[in-house]
């Protein structure tokens, strides 16, 4: 009976602890995320003790420090991450990137235990990368950011479906919705079924955003999206409003371009370096050089 009683004991010490710990948190003096909360949980005593010291040492710049060093360039095409952390055989800095591939258990480790306390949604190219590592607890360290990672973003998600479904007017919402969205779209978390729903939000979102504030940026951004989604038909009748509207913009013309060729529209692409070609109005460089590349390629095909 002493034994059960001391039990219960411990338990109720270890909840007390466990409550203490996510008031600490969420009124910002213990600095851990929550996947260290998750370790507290399920860890009596040490689970504390070690939240406290990665707590401090967040505080004291020893974690996570070179997390400024992490490049991210988001474009329509590729998107690059690079993490650099301090490898532990030396002073020497390397890239996430390459300490994934070295045969060096320690530095790849500890290369993802730097991840996991930083902020992970930053580097969720690398993460998908290290979950195709050889190495198992590598791999397990990417696959639980990658999870919590899913999570903030599917709950950030619903928060912006609901408030544009009460109050789609709001200031600003729209850009703050969309801008989500692409970047949701862009980090490899969705496959499949819900990838494609998200995608055709965004898209039904930049249509809204063209009918409120037309511009060419807007347009622009419109047609790109439906471009990469291969939604054709809809391209061409966007574009035609874009050329309607502004018929002298560069981009008008690139989209354009860009539209005949991807659904194989030589002869369309031929009559428009030929207009450029032989017309005396005014065409800017970027133009003139995009018409002489693509006339030169065409030749060395055809020969």
């Amino acid at each position: 009976m002493g034994e059960i009683s001391m039990g219960y004991v411990l338990l109720a010490v270890h909840i007390f602890i466990v409550i203490i710990a996510f008031i600490l948190k969420k009124i910002g003096i213990l600095k851990v995320d929550y996947l260290m909360m998750v370790v507290l949980v399920c860890i009596p005593f040490w689970g504390m003790i070690s939240a406290v010291i990665v707590s401090i040492m967040i505080r004291n710049n020893l974690v996570g420090r070179n997390s400024g060093d992490l490049e991210v360039m988001h474009g329509g095409i590729e998107e690059s991450q690079s993490l650099y952390v301090e490898a532990p055989e030396g002073e020497n800095v390397v890239p996430l990137e390459d300490a994934l591939i070295m045969d060096d258990s320690a530095t790849k480790r500890s290369v993802m235990l730097d991840v996991l306390m930083s902020d992970t949604s930053g580097y969720i190219s690398v993460l998908s990368q290290a979950r195709m590592n050889e190495d198992a607890e590598v791999v397990h360290y990417a696959t639980t950011a990658m999870v919590e990672v899913s999570k903030e973003y599917e709950l950030k998600l619903q928060e912006y479906s609901s408030e544009y479904a009460r109050d789609p007017e709001k200031e600003g919402l729209l850009d703050e919705y969309i801008m989500f969205l692409e970047q949701y779209i862009s980090s490899n978390i969705i496959q499949g079924q819900l990838l494609e729903i998200q995608k055709n939000t965004l898209m039904q979102l930049l249509m809204e955003k063209v009918h409120r504030n037309p511009s060419p940026e807007t347009y622009e951004r419109f047609i790109v999206t439906l471009l990469n989604n291969k939604q054709f038909s809809i391209a061409d009748e966007a574009l035609r409003s874009m050329e309607k509207a502004y018929p002298n913009d560069d981009r008008s013309f690139k989209l354009r371009f860009r539209y005949y060729y991807e659904t194989g529209s030589g002869i369309e692409l031929r009559d428009m370096v030929s207009r450029v070609k032989n017309s005396k109005e005014y065409y800017s460089r970027e133009i003139r050089d995009l018409v002489s590349l693509w006339d030169s390629s065409d030749k060395e095909n055809s020969a």
